[in-house]
């Protein structure tokens, strides 16, 4: 297969790794939550649960990309016939597509809300987001993975800077242990639910680059960088776990005590990283309709922009509390039914 100019000219595997690394990381991450949520209350058995998550990521991660190069598929619909079979990926499909739809919102009502709390104005935020994802998803994947090289490094600084406050800082607290091996399933589900976001970008990423050597160094890449940056987090938000047992943006909080400066700079990378969420989640969403019906991927672009504004209305916290719990549990369950779907990649 023969790659576009443009591609060409872009680094492979770092960025294979960004593309990864900003597919995963959305405003959940970004913020602490799902940090604190799955990691930091499980104690010091949270860094177990965090390493376990490295491996998880990198090696399903691989193995997405082994059955990418497989069956080369248009989209991630041919992904899941080949993994749950004709009939369980109709189901699949609708509830991927739709949860997609739902996520883009999300990140559209988070972009707003961003820039209402910096005293830019809601809607300022909004119209700012969408002409970048419409700017940026006109170039399709070379656009995304562009983006991904900017922003991932910038992500990285961003939560090393906080991270490094927060730790010497650190509030006089003595660290406890879990009882029991919550950790252990709080590293699955946080994986599988990660993976499954993933995958209509991975599976872009297999079609562009058919080396599986590259794929599987930059799965790993991406997966290392995850596991870092979720480390820092994770170390950060556990030394002041007393005063953020309440927070809905730990790491934001954290930011804050670090003075206007800090507060600013993680606030706009938070925003940042909202953007990879969004950019990838219609990416993959357009790319399934236009492999499907004769309407262009940018006109999918632009249709999926005004629906996730218009789903955003509901609020950024009543979306993620209704579907991120639903979603999480159908994830785990296509993650356990690829381990029997491993095929052999193309060389």
């Amino acid at each position: 297969m023969k790659l576009s100019p443009k591609v060409e000219r872009l680094p492979i595997v770092p960025g294979i790794a960004a593309t990864f690394v900003g597919t995963v990381v959305g405003a959940g991450f970004a913020s602490g939550k799902e940090i604190f949520r799955f990691f930091t209350i499980q104690g010091l058995q949270g860094c177990l649960g965090v390493f376990c998550s490295i491996l998880i990521l990198g090696f399903f991660g691989e193995r997405v990309f082994r059955i990418g190069l497989a069956i080369r598929p248009k989209s991630y619909k041919e992904f899941f016939e080949v993994c749950l079979g004709p009939a369980l990926s109709r189901i699949a499909d609708l509830i991927v597509s739709v949860f997609f739809v739902i996520l883009i919102g999300v990140m559209f009502a988070g972009c707003g809300a961003i820039f209402e709390e910096l005293g830019f104005g809601y809607w300022i935020g909004i119209a700012l987001s969408a002409l970048i994802v419409m700017m940026i998803l006109f170039k399709e994947l070379s656009g995304l993975i562009t983006a991904n090289l900017i922003i991932v490094p910038l992500m990285f600084c961003g939560a090393l800077t906080v991270s490094l406050f927060a730790i010497q800082n650190r509030c006089a607290v003595s660290l406890w242990k879990s009882a029991d091996f919550n950790w252990l399933l709080a590293a699955v589900q946080y994986s599988s639910y990660n993976l499954v976001l993933a995958v209509p970008v991975l599976l872009s990423l297999c079609r562009r680059y058919p080396s599986a050597s590259h794929l599987k160094l930059g799965g790993w890449l991406g997966s290392l960088t995850l596991g870092a940056m979720a480390g820092l987090i994770y170390w950060s938000l556990i030394f002041h776990f007393p005063h953020l047992r309440g927070s809905q943006l730990p790491m934001v909080d954290l930011a804050r005590l670090g003075g206007d400066c800090l507060y600013w700079m993680y606030a706009l990378i938070l925003w940042c990283e909202m953007l990879t969420t969004l950019l990838a989640n219609t990416y993959g969403v357009a790319q399934r309709l236009a492999a499907s019906t004769g309407l262009k991927f940018r006109s999918y672009v632009i249709i999926l922009t005004i629906i996730g504004i218009l789903i955003g209305q509901i609020g950024f916290g009543k979306l993620v509390t209704k579907f991120y719990p639903l979603f999480g549990y159908f994830c785990l369950a296509v993650l356990l039914l690829l381990i029997k779907k491993i095929p052999a990649a193309k060389k």
